[in-house]
Formats: structure tokens, sequence, C-alpha cells
């Protein structure tokens, strides 16, 4: 089940957040914060009334940017992530945004392949986006 986060949910997401690999460092405050911006979405992947996965996102006019996405240790490898963005890349669509970005670490190979297999494209680099010697690619798709 996809659902759409609300403040309340803030402390879980951050515990999910802080299991990742590649966490982008956003604690609860941040998604409490995040959560009350009006163009902000963040879609939570349920399984048996536990958060399995989130997309955080914000959309203005016709162009979106995708903030963060974590999918639980327990329940990697089985299509969350992918089921997360094409929702929000639907939902996105409804709404008649036309363009979306994003960034990831270059050395996130996972990610990058669930991007690009959903139709992103490298657009640029970051270096030492992430940390020094760890750059950010800036993957972006039309709609």
């Amino acid at each position: 089940m996809i659902l759409l986060a609300t403040p309340a949910q803030a402390r879980q997401l951050a515990a999910l957040e802080a299991t990742q690999p590649h966490a982008a460092g956003w604690k609860e405050k941040g998604f409490q914060t995040e959560l009350t911006q009006p163009h902000a979405q963040i879609w939570l992947h349920i399984r048996m009334e536990k958060i399995t996965g989130f997309l955080a996102l914000r959309s203005v006019g016709d162009f979106a940017e995708i903030l963060n996405v974590a999918v639980s240790p327990l329940h990697t490898r089985q299509g969350i992530a992918r089921t997360l963005l094409n929702h929000a890349l639907a939902q996105l669509a409804e709404k008649q945004v036309k363009q979306v970005s994003l960034e990831v670490a270059q050395d996130n190979p996972p990610a990058i392949a669930l991007y690009t297999q959903a139709g992103f494209q490298v657009l640029g680099k970051r270096k030492d986006f992430y940390a020094p010697g760890r750059d950010g690619l800036i993957m972006g798709k039309d709609l």
C-alpha cells in the first residue's frame, strides 16, 4: 500500500533514513519541516502496517525534484523503490509536471540503475557533492 506521510510519522521516517548506506542525513525535525511545506510530499510504502520505504519530493508548477528515497534493509531487492518511483512519477504526470530531477551519489550503482531504467538520464555532475571524493550525479527525466 502507498500512502502520503504525515508529520506524526517523522520519527519513523528518520529511523528508516538512518539505516541507509547512502543516507541523506535527514533527522526527525527535517522530516517534520518537509511535511509542512506546501509543495512537498513523502510517499510511504506500507507492508503489514510498517513503513518499508519512502520517497520524498517537491513539485512546483511543471517541475519536480526527488529529494530522498529509502527502503528498509529488511525489504531491499523487492521492488519497493521502483514501486514508489513509479507511483510518484504517475502522480506528478497527473499534476501536469513536465520535468523531474534528482541527485544521486555516483558510488550508488543500484540507485543509478533504478533511475536509468525509469528513463532518467545523467545531466551533469557535482564534484564532491556528498563528501570529498563522493561526486553527485544530476539526473533528469521529461514526463
